[in-house]
């Protein structure tokens, strides 16, 4: 009798530490899901926060001097890594899809051949994307009639405008990304040191930019509204494949920020 209770005792024993060793087993892999889980979750939270650093980190950059390229590429700041692509929006462009920051520069403006041909004038695409002019606006002050029109070197436009202001068709000018085209010349047949010009431009889609001062010479440059960025920023963690990403869009013209969602792609 007592060798059979041992017997059972000893089959309980086991019984008792196989239960134990699977609930053991059991709890340690819910332990160890849920540490991953939490793992998982604080990198994600990381990657969204690099990917909004990504978006801030653009609009310093284009903030800062418009006039110039926009950063695009991947960047590794103080432990945040986001990869950054900015296009042109808001309809109307080439290349990109839409109008490209247009930024007009005045500062170097002057009057040669005896006043009647505007000089030093530049337009600057600053954004990653081609865009394509389809026309120019030309506005006066004056009895003047405007005869010819010079841009990076080639005259895209001659004839006879009378009347202001005065569409003229330059036949799709393109403009690469983030290059800066002169305007050589704008002729008129008498001087025009007294008037006042503005130039504004068409694009392929008939999206026409906001009026510029030409004449008299600015004291800083114009960027022309009607036009946008839509910035895409992906952010990541080192030693993970996890990513998320955001996109904003950007009004060049209010410098407000809209349309801040999440996306869910990576970012070239």
């Amino acid at each position: 009798m007592i060798r059979n209770k041992k017997g059972l005792v000893l089959i309980a024993a086991v019984i008792l530490v196989i239960f134990v060793s699977i609930a053991v087993l059991g709890l340690s892999t819910f332990i160890v899901g849920w540490y991953k889980q939490i793992y998982s979750a604080e990198i994600e939270e990381r990657c969204i926060y690099n990917a909004m650093a990504g978006i801030n980190y653009a609009l310093y950059q284009y903030r800062k001097d418009a006039t110039h390229a926009l950063t695009n590429g991947t960047f590794n700041i103080d432990g945040m890594n986001f990869t950054i692509s900015t296009v042109a929006s808001g309809g109307g462009g080439g290349g990109g899809g839409g109008t490209s920051p247009l930024v007009v520069n005045a500062t170097g403006a002057y009057l040669g051949d005896n006043g009647r041909i505007l000089q030093g004038v530049t337009i600057r695409n600053s954004s990653a994307s081609p865009i394509t002019i389809n026309k120019i606006v030309v506005t006066w002050t004056g009895s003047n009639r405007m005869a010819n029109i010079q841009l990076n070197g080639s005259t895209v436009w001659s004839g006879s405008a009378y009347s202001s202001p005065a569409t003229v068709n330059i036949s799709n000018t393109t403009i690469p990304a983030n290059t800066t085209f002169p305007i050589n010349l704008i002729q008129f047949n008498n001087p025009i040191f007294s008037a006042n010009i503005t130039l504004s431009f068409v694009m392929t889609a008939g999206i026409t930019t906001t009026a510029c001062t030409a004449w008299p010479s600015q004291g800083s440059v114009c960027i022309q509204s009607g036009a946008g960025l839509t910035i895409k920023s992906m952010g990541k963690t080192a030693g993970s494949n996890q990513y998320r990403s955001v996109q904003a869009t950007y009004t060049i013209a209010s410098g407000n920020v809209s349309d801040y969602d999440e996306i869910f792609q990576t970012v070239p």
